[in-house]
């Protein structure tokens, strides 16, 4: 064997502060709705919310121009933006 080692392949970037954008637009839609809006009304709101997150996150992943990592980026993205809408629902359905 020669002395040479393969190249290490590189590690697609996360884009870190397009995913905070993302969650933090999860988490400012997810507070207007669980303060403004009560009773039965409340899950399609959340629905529409998770939606407008998930329309978000493509529009912000998309903007990266990178291939590299861009379901997994999404995926991401979109799966921490349901969690905060959901861990924002539970302690407004709590307090409230």
């Amino acid at each position: 064997m020669s002395g040479s080692s393969a190249a290490p392949e590189p590690v697609a970037s996360w884009h870190i502060g397009r995913l905070i954008t993302a969650w933090t637009f999860a988490a400012v839609v997810g507070i207007l709705v669980t303060v403004l809006v009560s009773g039965d009304a409340r899950f399609p709101w959340l629905a529409l919310a998770i939606g407008a997150s998930t329309l978000v996150t493509f529009a912000l992943q998309l903007g990266t121009a990178q291939r590299e990592g861009f379901i997994t980026r999404l995926s991401f993205s979109v799966a921490g933006a349901v969690v905060v809408i959901a861990v924002i629902d539970v302690v407004g359905l709590l307090v409230g």
